[in-house]
Formats: structure tokens, C-alpha cells, sequence
């Protein structure tokens, strides 16, 4: 129960920073990054209501797609960020104007500002978000179906339904002269290029850990070493010197990087013998903290 509170938290924050990204900066600026958010920008200046209610309307309409296509578990899950989305966007309309940041700033850098800043927001939101396994709803979820039903690597359909979104506003004309064109287009890509940086850096990189293997005639006073100095825990395996034809011990260990350096001075004050190296781990699953 208490795992569940704290990822429904960790989803709220994420949503939080995405739709704050959307609503002071793409909205104001006009710049589509892809997405329900960029289809809300295309579609605004045609529709009667605010940007909130079309995005209760897309997301909404995608979730119900998405129940009869991708099943029970996949709406449950994803219910929850698809209705909290546009809630925190209504919630901003009713208090304060989207351009409040924005219009402090030199009118000839707000595309170039909204397009660091958002990529920056939107990437920590999706990048929680992920660290969870949450998803946020919207577009992930026709992104989801395409995968399921049309065989397209994920990591694909996630670039090609923005990138699409993205080249399509290049053709919509508006009257406040704002950022569409082929100037728009670029901004846009580049947007999408750091996200997808800062989202894999944050859900991946920021979960990395390093993986020692210790080779060593002393294997006992080893784990107890690690053990009793850096609570982690080891795999033993049997292995042979190539050279020597020694019988010898290698001892596993995944490890936070800062501990890493506490490791190797430790390592050599009981066998200066011992050899060892250390890989880059990407993300650990299982048991760990």
C-alpha cells in the first residue's frame, strides 16, 4: 500500500512538471513538441473551449481507445495520469495567464527559451514517470497501440508520432504571426532530439550502478568486507588463472557508484593480489536496496 502512495505521488510530480513545461512555455510561445500537448496548440484557435477541456477530450477518447485495445490493466494504469494532466492545466487557467514567465523575457528569445525550459521540464516528468513504470497517458497510448498492432519497435512509434505532429504544424497558417514555418519545425525537432537525451539520462542513467568483479585467493575475508563495510551483497563463482592453472575465486558485486571508491582502497589491503575491474551498470531489477 505504501509502494502504491508513493508511486501515485512520484506520477503526480511527473504530471505536474509536464503540464507546467506545456502551459507557461509551449502554449504561450505556440511551439509544438509533438504530442497531445502540440495537437492542443494546432487545434486551439478552431475550437470554442479552452486548451484544458480539448485535452480532457483527446485524452479521454485515447483511453477508451486504449481499454478496448490494449485491455483492463494497461486503462487502470494509465487513468489516473490521463485525467490529472488536463486537471492541472485547468486548475493554471483559472489562476493565472500562461505567458506570466514568459513575458519578462526578450519577445525574440521566447522560442528559443520555451524550447530549453520545456525540454528540460518535460523530460524530468516523463523521465519519474518512467522511473515508476507509469505512463502518462495521451499519446503514449496510441504510441502503445501501434506497437501492439502494427509490430513498430516502441523506441520508434514514440519519435514518429511527434515528429509527424511536429512536420504538420509546419503547414498551419496563424494570425498572430507565431512560431509556425519551417522555423517552428526546427525548434520543435530539436525539442523532441532533448527530451528523449534528458528523459533516457534521468530514467536510466540516474538508476546506473557499478558492477565489480573481484578475482581473489582470499574470498572469505572479501565478502565479509563487503559485507559488514558497504551492505551489499555478492555472487561467488569457481574460476581458473589462465596462466597459472590457480584455482581462485570471483566475487560479484553491484554497487552506488560513490561506493566504489571505498571498495577499491579496501580490496588491495587484503589481497594485493587480487584482480579486479569494474563495469558501467545501466539499471538494476531485483533486490538491490
Amino acid at each position: 500500500m505504501k509502494k502504491k502512495l508513493w508511486t501515485f505521488l512520484w506520477i503526480t510530480i511527473g504530471v505536474l512538471l509536464i503540464s507546467v513545461a506545456y502551459y507557461f512555455f509551449l502554449e504561450p510561445s505556440k511551439l509544438v513538441t509533438g504530442g497531445v500537448t502540440g495537437l492542443m496548440i494546432m487545434l486551439e484557435p478552431f475550437l470554442p473551449f479552452p486548451p484544458s477541456i480539448l485535452m480532457y477530450i483527446l485524452n479521454i477518447s485515447l483511453l477508451l481507445i486504449g481499454l478496448f485495445l490494449l485491455g483492463k490493466d494497461f486503462f487502470f494504469k494509465t487513468c489516473y495520469a490521463s485525467v490529472l494532466s488536463p486537471t492541472f492545466i485547468l486548475i493554471l487557467e483559472k489562476t493565472c495567464e500562461p505567458d506570466i514567465i514568459l513575458k519578462g523575457v526578450n519577445p525574440n528569445n521566447w522560442y528559443f527559451i520555451s524550447m530549453l525550459v520545456s525540454s528540460v521540464l518535460m523530460a524530468a516528468g516523463l523521465g519519474i514517470c518512467f522511473r515508476v513504470n507509469a505512463t502518462t497517458g495521451g499519446m503514449d497510448i496510441f504510441q502503445k497501440i501501434m506497437t501492439k498492432y502494427l509490430h513498430i519497435p516502441y523506441s520508434k512509434t514514440m519519435y514518429l508520432t511527434d515528429w509527424v505532429i511536429i512536420l504538420i504544424s509546419g503547414f498551419f497558417i496563424r494570425p498572430n504571426n507565431s512560431i509556425y514555418g519551417i522555423e517552428g519545425v526546427v525548434y520543435g525537432l530539436i525539442c523532441v532530439y532533448l527530451l528523449g537525451y534528458i528523459v533516457d539520462y534521468i530514467a536510466l542513467n540516474a538508476k546506473s550502478r557499478r558492477t565489480a568483479y573481484i578475482i581473489t585467493s582470499k574470498p572469505e575475508e572479501m565478502k565479509k568486507m563487503i559485507f559488514d563495510l558497504i551492505e551489499r551483497g555478492v555472487t561467488e563463482c569457481d574460476v581458473r588463472g589462465g596462466y597459472t592453472g590457480n584455482k581462485l575465486v570471483m566475487l560479484i558485486c553491484t554497487l552506488d557508484n560513490n561506493e566504489t571508491y571505498i571498495l577499491k582502497d579496501k580490496i588491495h589491503e587484503i589481497d594485493k593480489d587480487a584482480f579486479t575491474f569494474m563495469s558501467q551498470t545501466k539499471e538494476v531489477i531485483g533486490y538491490y536496496d
